[in-house]
């Protein structure tokens, strides 16, 4: 429901939820605290989905696909994240998202050690290239505008078009 209207009241979240306005403010102090709850649990699963798809990988390259792949399959608690700007205060939620940063920097330059990203490329540029790609998939999915596994399939040919090394013929 946040995902789709920022700005919506807890009246309206709560009919949403097929709940009473009395009973979200039985579990939240707040809007706010409803967000920062609904903040953590999207950092929690964005976090599962990427560990056990990192887990089921065979290289760094495999990871960094089957990463994407899952971040953009759990697309609203992405959105929720990417579009929660009165979160980028909290320390926690700001921690988190700087946390999946670095890890995906630690596995693009794991990927780039196995010759798979430019190494032209600054690792900074590789990660909100790629981050930039996960938001406009799960964008485009959540606005009906490409099918999930269009959408997956568009991130990984984008990186591996603009990203990846290519061998070059002739000379």
């Amino acid at each position: 429901m946040l995902t789709r209207s920022r700005n919506a009241t807890i009246d309206r979240i709560a009919g949403e939820a097929q709940v009473g306005r009395a009973t979200v403010f039985r579990h939240f102090e707040s809007r706010a605290g409803l967000l920062r709850a609904l903040a953590r649990q999207a950092v929690d699963e964005t976090d599962r989905v990427a560990r056990e798809a990192a887990a089921r990988a065979c290289t760094a390259t495999d990871a960094l696909r089957l990463v994407t792949r899952a971040v953009v399959g759990a697309g609203e608690y992405y959105r929720f994240l990417e579009s929660a700007a009165e979160l980028d205060e909290d320390p926690e939620i700001a921690g988190a998202y700087q946390r999946q940063m670095a890890e995906l920097a630690e596995l693009v330059g794991l990927a780039r050690r196995e010759g798979f990203i430019r190494p032209d490329l600054p690792t900074a540029w590789v990660v909100a290239s790629v981050d930039g790609l996960i938001w406009a998939a799960c964008r485009a999915v959540g606005d009906g505008e490409l099918g999930l596994v269009q959408a997956q399939d568009l991130v990984w040919d984008t990186i591996t078009s603009g990203l990846a090394v290519h061998e070059t013929r002739g000379s």
